[in-house]
């Protein structure tokens, strides 16, 4: 798992920048601030994004229902830190 106080950094920074925090974006925001400007890869941090809300540490953002569509891909899914809604 990629720290978690990292990546919660990384997921406050995407959003105060006005983006959603899927795990697109939040990658690109991990690669700029880790101290070794290390590569990460989205499908793990689609994964440990998704344990941290499990862990009640995230919850899911917001998101258009789509009525009977395939299920978002896991690494499109939008995050928030718990009780920051906008």
């Amino acid at each position: 798992m990629i720290d978690e106080e990292l990546l919660l950094e990384a997921v406050v920074r995407v959003t105060n920048e006005g983006n959603r925090a899927h795990a697109g974006n939040v990658r690109v925001e991990l690669g700029k601030i880790a101290d070794d400007g290390e590569y990460f890869d989205e499908m793990v941090v689609a994964a440990d994004l998704a344990e941290l809300e499990s862990l009640g540490r995230l919850e899911l953002a917001r998101r258009i229902d789509w009525r009977g569509s395939e299920p978002m891909p896991k690494p499109r899914i939008a995050y928030e830190l718990r009780g920051e809604k906008k």
